[in-house]
């Protein structure tokens, strides 16, 4: 074989693979390029984005002043639910305390942060008195839910958040649970939007919040 006919044959694969390409672009639908727009706009995001937002159907709750948790709860305004319990012994308190800080941050800055959920994974011990005492530890804001085990469990299934007793035997002192360190950011549609992912800073979940909420203007 000679030069020529080398050269030709290495143009023609080029074209061909050029050519290749521009199908393959040429046959993506309308959502798989939403999605690769989604993707690019939210790369910086330490977390998963959710497009398009995940519908919850919130079961009825009780908020730890003896008030109805419902869907009509988290809709009007941004909101942050976390499932955790208040034996917890690391995950829950520090990941409250950069929720507390981020929400400071906001507002020196005068802007508007989400309202925060604890929804208790531990119905045995956190009882509205003691998830009161817990979430408002951290800022008189925050909010503890709790209610039948079954439907937070159906709550938690809905948004893809597991939880479990560390050891099977519950009559182990101070036994813990297992649980997602995931912060679940819904819309003011009380719609999931996004997974904020560990590890937690403040100054990371406010900048997160900050990108999410002003994409979907």
């Amino acid at each position: 074989m000679n030069i020529k006919s080398t050269v030709l044959i290495l143009v023609v694969a080029v074209l061909a693979i050029v050519a290749g390409s521009w199908f393959s672009a040429s046959q993506k639908t309308d959502k798989d390029k939403a999605i690769e727009a989604a993707r690019a706009k939210f790369s910086n995001i330490q977390g998963n984005v959710l497009s398009p937002a995940r519908r919850i159907s919130v079961p009825h709750l009780q908020k730890h002043d003896g008030m109805v948790f419902n869907g009509d709860e988290l809709k009007g305004h941004w909101s942050i639910l976390f499932f955790g319990f208040t034996h917890c012994s690391e995950i829950c308190p520090v990941t409250l305390s950069m929720l507390a800080q981020a929400k400071k941050l906001a507002e020196e800055k005068g802007i508007e942060f989400p309202k925060v959920y604890l929804v208790s994974v531990d119905q045995e011990r956190d009882n509205l008195q003691s998830l009161k005492k817990f979430v408002t530890g951290f800022d008189e804001s925050f909010t503890g839910v709790t209610g039948d085990p079954k439907l937070i469990k159906a709550l938690s299934l809905q948004m893809s958040v597991v939880y479990m007793p560390a050891v099977e035997d519950k009559d182990v002192e101070n036994y813990q649970i297992d649980h997602s360190a995931a912060l679940l950011l819904l819309n003011t549609d009380g719609s999931l939007v996004a997974f904020l992912n560990p590890p937690h800073s403040p100054e990371k979940i406010f900048k997160d919040i900050r990108t999410v909420a002003a994409a979907e203007k």
